[in-house]
């Protein structure tokens, strides 16, 4: 419905297809938000005094950066759904090649399934606590008029929606990648109890190998599908989390300058702000690591198998030449690596960059 997946027709491999309906109605979707976004974006950068959430700034460059705040949350949900529009067949590609594989998995025992149920609750429940908090804040505490409230809450709306969606599917796509890979996996480590001169054992080791390179091969794809989205997401957070962290510290020490139910209703809105953000990115960050982890660990247990018997070593060379050169590893577009050390590489950003302004 809201154009991060098209439309597309058919439950089965032979009737899966992406109709033109489809297409203009994720086009329709890119169209209307685009038109929106630069309809917002204008309006915030040259009315930004009208969009000041606090009476009485924290400080001289508070105004600066609640407007680069929200420019980004309009930059960032934009780009999400462009990228998603502009690489739909590449999305459904996706799910296609993942179904055509299926049968081979079905067909050899593969019972597994995922659900992400709880941490959509979880997530969706963030999300859905910001938009409350700065419902509140923007409604009652704020001296922003009517209309340009409907404005800002429909941003934070539509960059608290698509961010949840974002994760969401990544998450559901990457750990089913990440079961099948790992059910191959456990498979192929069979080989290292096996007798390893029978032609059948060469017929299934080769199977096997082709259908991981397969989903090789669509997890790369991912990457690079979903690499605009993701570095202008984490973009967002990045700025989000260290600004709304600092406004809370300042929020706190500013005493006399601030009423007592003033500061609590700010920090409120910044610790939830942080926290929704920090759980949306553990989600995807966890997924991306997990995933990558699986298909990195195929080529150790190709290795293992390597010395087993010389009629494997050319069957495995292939895969392994790719593979030891060249670890899997999800991007921000290239621009940085997305697993569980980002995480950590933010928090220290942050805290670094919150003393220096703190001192300063």
């Amino acid at each position: 419905i809201f154009a991060i997946l098209p439309f597309y027709s058919g439950d089965v491999e032979d009737g899966f297809r992406l109709g033109g309906l489809g297409r203009w109605y994720g086009r329709l979707m890119a169209l209307i938000i685009l038109i929106g976004s630069l309809t917002f974006g204008e309006d915030v950068l040259f009315a930004s005094k009208e969009y000041r959430l606090v009476a009485s700034a924290q400080g001289d460059t508070e105004e600066i950066n609640r407007t680069i705040e929200t420019l980004l949350c309009i930059i960032s949900y934009t780009m999400v759904v462009l990228s998603s529009v502009q690489n739909a067949s590449k999305h459904f590609r996706t799910l296609h090649d993942i179904a055509k594989i299926d049968e081979y998995l079905l067909a050899n025992g593969f019972r597994e399934t995922y659900s992400c149920r709880n941490l959509a609750i979880l997530v969706t429940s963030a999300a859905a606590g910001v938009l409350a908090v700065a419902f509140y804040y923007i409604h009652y505490r704020s001296g922003i008029g009517s209309k340009r409230q409907i404005i800002l809450l429909l941003i934070y709306f539509l960059q608290l929606l698509y961010s949840t969606l974002l994760a969401l599917y990544l998450r559901t796509l990457m750990m089913n990648l990440a079961q099948r890979i790992g059910f191959l996996n456990q498979k192929l480590d069979t080989f290292n109890l096996q007798d390893c001169g029978h032609m059948e054992n060469w017929r299934e080791l080769s199977t096997l190998i082709e259908v991981l390179c397969k989903f090789r091969y669509i997890t790369e794809n991912i990457n690079c599908v979903a690499g605009v989205s993701l570095l202008f997401y984490f973009g967002f957070s990045f700025y989000t989390v260290t600004n709304q962290s600092y406004l809370a510290f300042a929020t706190l020490t500013a005493g006399s300058l601030s009423s007592k139910i003033e500061v609590a209703d700010t920090i409120g809105l910044s610790c939830i702000w942080v926290l929704a953000e920090t759980i949306t990115m553990i989600v995807i960050c966890s997924a991306c690591d997990g995933l990558a982890s699986e298909v990195n660990g195929t080529a150790q247990i190709l290795a293992r198998i390597y010395g087993k018997s010389k009629q494997f070593q050319n069957l495995i060379d292939k895969f392994l030449t790719k593979s030891i050169k060249q670890d899997l590893q999800f991007t921000a577009y290239g621009f940085f690596s997305i697993d569980n050390s980002t995480l950590f590489k933010l928090s220290s950003a942050v805290t670094t960059y919150l003393v220096i302004l703190i001192q300063f």
